[in-house]
């Protein structure tokens, strides 16, 4: 509101000063936005699980049914001036000034009275007022319908009365992303858009021929709560020629000319004219959505129109979240923690889980499809929310392996495209910890025997499959006895140390280590005993290759190149030391004791900064041959030198495993996006203050701190992780809840709720010691107990747990 009020010129200073931007409401789940001008379009994400729409502080944004690469209702175009445009935009003509503007303020860009944004769990709601008359809208997408709702209050604050015409607009693309980039001027004379007048609904038909799935394919519909008053089919009817969404020739004229499209660009724009008399408030609805047949959508239409339709989908909408985040809440002394922890940290990890890394304001959505090794990551946060759920995304994963262990890097389930076929080193393993996680969440080993079909033919149980993800890289080691990198490992970059087929991973052979022993686990829950020796062998041999072969005498080697060198050592002048290797090898357990403190220390001396740490250090500019280098990218950015948020969550893990709270706290809270937005200033973070980002430039950018590719990143998976299972130290165990806190000393007490096997347990943690890590006593329900380790009970609902740290 101040920014109306107070006409803030964007100079330097204005521009990072947090505070004329946005503020965060807790108790709703919000965050609001104080003016539209944020540096990047700062985003939501509206789903039911099939209707998705991403959608802007300003108003931009598009929608899609299932894929964004073939069935992408509305357009948006990447990357081009004016950003953020368009989007499912609703104009407001006052007939007697002859006056028109937006309430998301986009895309008209005229001055008014007063507005705000915010997003809420599901939802977007803008909230404007010009000439006396106020505006609410809120959009979401909810439970009932796949549509997305566009809930609209208008109200005269005037004493004279409103005649006023609402437009409702949104511009359709051809579904197919990529066949309209190449083909449109030829496809988009298979599409049309009518108006079935008994309906009064617009109906947009994707007639394109060879589409992949066109039986799946689905009609749009674009209609409200009322008949409207005109409507057009016809962008170029609509909006004219030279002309924009900011100024589209029908709104200045006052009407729309009733055209529709049988071949040409099209669009949906709805015209309601209203009269309000002083004080008289009218809502109005707009339904964007999909149906299979012209009955579907005449159900569907028939349902939305229901009196209740609007007001039940959005509460349904906010109990679904509150009983999803409910399944951990926190009370913590530091509030930046607490909002991530209850809020924004799990939301975003869901959406992940949702989309992959497949379309953001950075992924235009065309060819990701889903990520093996990111989907798997992504699993292990969802694991406590919704276990189904997690089960189901599994199976989906294992049905992309081979007999022989290795599997697809990244696949199209909806699209049935064929997959991308490279073999990474890490990607298989993976779902090692993803069924762990499972099996210790919920304490049943049935889900180890349920059969997946491999993806070149035959079936076999879980464990099997896991099985065979182990064998694959005991049966593909190097010379030296480390796995080999095969097409490149977790760091895509490392292509180049691999291309002759003799590099070696080090880190995979950490990675490996930590799934042998989650195996291990499985193996002797099972019954298998000879399983779990074999794994712990291997485990040994690979323990004894890092001690040795991989130490490089403070710190340890990243990896084996073709020729024999070693990636990672100081005798080298650039990329000496590389962060993922020191976070894994204490995680993995491999690292001897004083190895692992030594390495942590070499982080924090040489990869830290106050935005959080660099992936590597120096830079790399011309090694390992000035023809060749090992990366394309610049000094301090992506996986050359940036602090690559991901990776950092590793050495938060780490520092808790050693014992070094206020390390990791350190580490944890410089990289909370509002925080680290603060330390950089607005302008040069950029990116949403409330999600977290995949990395930041680094230091030796000349633009460090600035953030890349928010929402879609695997850090929200395990930046939850490392919050609440080791931090908070709150993991699932085969008997039941563990409870290991590794705190900064200045926390003297946190509080947790979390539901583990249908119990709610409450649990508060007293640290009035002051100490990072240990246990003096745990009651449970009053009882003292043996074991930091809470026996699960069958047919308990509610346990409350006194941890005392000492």
């Amino acid at each position: 509101m101040d920014y109306w009020k107070d006409e803030v010129n964007m100079n330097l200073q204005d521009r990072n000063n947090m505070e004329s931007y946005f503020y965060f409401k807790d108790e709703e789940r919000e965050v609001c936005f104080k003016r539209h001008d944020t540096p990047t379009p700062w985003i939501n994400y509206l789903t039911n699980g099939t209707f998705h729409t991403i959608l802007s502080q300003a108003g931009g944004g598009l929608a899609f049914y299932r894929s964004p690469q073939i069935w992408r209702i509305s357009r948006y175009r990447f990357f081009h001036l004016p950003t953020d445009r368009p989007g499912p935009y609703i104009y407001i003509r006052d007939g007697a000034l002859g006056e028109y503007w937006s309430p998301a303020y986009e895309p008209v860009e005229k001055k008014l009275d007063s507005w705000s944004s915010a997003h809420g769990m599901g939802y977007t709601r803008f909230q404007a007022a010009k000439d006396g008359v106020n505006s609410e809208l809120t959009y979401f997408v909810g439970e009932l319908e796949n549509s997305l709702i566009w809930n609209l209050k208008i109200k005269n604050n005037s004493s004279k009365t409103k005649q006023l015409s609402i437009f409702a607009y949104v511009e359709f693309g051809m579904m197919e992303f990529m066949r309209e980039l190449q083909w449109q001027c030829y496809n988009k004379h298979q599409v049309s858009v009518e108006y079935l007048e008994e309906w009064g609904s617009l109906v947009y038909k994707y007639g394109v021929e060879m589409q992949p799935k066109p039986d799946e394919t689905p009609l749009v519909y674009f209609t409200a709560d009322r008949i409207p008053d005109g409507f057009d089919g016809d962008r170029e009817e609509f909006v004219g020629s030279y002309r924009s969404e900011a100024n589209p020739n029908a709104i200045e004229q006052g009407s729309c000319s009733n055209s529709t499209l049988a071949g040409g660009d099209p669009c949906g724009a709805l015209q309601f004219n209203i009269s309000l008399d002083p004080g008289e408030e009218q809502t109005l609805n707009i339904f964007l959505g999909t149906g299979m047949t012209e009955e579907d959508i005449r159900k569907s239409i028939e349902n939305s129109r229901r009196d209740t339709f609007v007001e039940e989908s959005f509460i349904k909408l906010k109990e679904n979240w509150e009983s999803y985040l409910g399944k951990l809440q926190c009370t913590l002394p530091d509030k930046e923690t607490e909002r991530m922890v209850n809020t924004w940290n799990p939301y975003q990890a869901q959406r992940n889980f949702l989309f992959s890394r497949n379309i953001s304001f950075y992924a235009t959505g065309t060819f990701r499809g889903v990520g093996f090794r990111d989907t798997s990551q992504d699993i292990l946060s969802q694991i406590p929310f919704d276990i189904n759920a997690s089960k189901d995304k599994i199976k989906l994963l294992l049905g992309q392996q081979y007999k022989d262990g290795h599997v697809n890097h990244y696949f199209f389930p909806t699209e049935g495209w064929e997959p991308v076929t490279t073999i990474h080193s890490d990607d298989h393993l993976w779902p090692v910890w993803s069924v762990w996680s499972v099996v210790m969440e919920s304490g049943d080993l049935s889900f180890l025997d349920e059969k997946v079909t491999y993806y070149d033919g035959g079936e076999a149980a879980i464990y099997e499959h896991l099985q065979k993800a182990l064998e694959y890289t005991k049966s593909h080691l190097g010379p030296n006895g480390f796995p080999l990198m095969l097409r490149s490992d977790w760091n895509d970059q490392l292509f180049r140390v691999c291309r002759k087929g003799k590099g070696e991973s080090i880190w995979t052979s950490m990675q490996y280590g930590v799934m042998l022993t989650k195996m291990a686990e499985l193996a002797r829950l099972m019954g298998k005993i000879e399983d779990a020796a074999a794994f712990m062998s291997t485990f040994q041999q690979q323990k004894e290759l890092v001690n040795s072969i991989a130490w490089d005498g403070k710190w340890f080697r990243r990896a084996v190149m073709d020729d024999g060198r070693f990636l990672g050592t100081d005798e080298h002048d650039q990329a000496k030391i590389w962060l993922n290797a020191q976070t894994w090898a204490v995680m993995s357990q491999m690292a001897d004791k004083d190895k692992s403190f030594a390495a942590m220390n070499s982080v924090k001396e040489m990869l830290d900064t106050e935005l959080g740490i660099k992936k590597i250090h120096p830079s790399i500019t011309d090694f390992p041959d000035p023809k060749d280098p090992l990366t394309n990218y610049n000094p301090g950015t992506g996986e050359n030198g940036a602090v690559f948020c991901h990776a950092n969550t590793w050495a938060i893990i780490a520092e808790c495993l050693l014992g070094r709270g206020d390390i990791a706290y350190k580490y944890y809270r410089q990289l909370i996006p509002e925080i680290a937005m603060k330390k950089a200033g607005v302008w040069r973070y950029k990116a949403e203050p409330y999600v977290y980002a995949s990395n930041l430039f680094g230091p030796e950018s000349d633009r460090f701190g600035l953030a890349n590719v928010s929402w879609l990143s695997g850090t929200a998976a395990w930046m939850y992780i490392a919050v609440t299972q080791y931090m908070l130290g709150i993991r699932s165990q085969w008997e039941g809840l563990l409870i290991d806190p590794c705190l900064p000393v200045q926390w003297k007490q946190a509080k947790i709720d979390r539901k583990f096997r249908e119990c709610n347990y409450e649990i508060e943690i007293i640290n009035e010691s002051g100490v990072k890590k240990g246990i003096m006593s745990i009651e449970v329900d009053g009882e003292i107990q043996t074991s930091n380790i809470i026996k699960h009970k069958n047919g308990r609902e509610r346990a409350v747990v006194k941890v005392i740290m000492g």
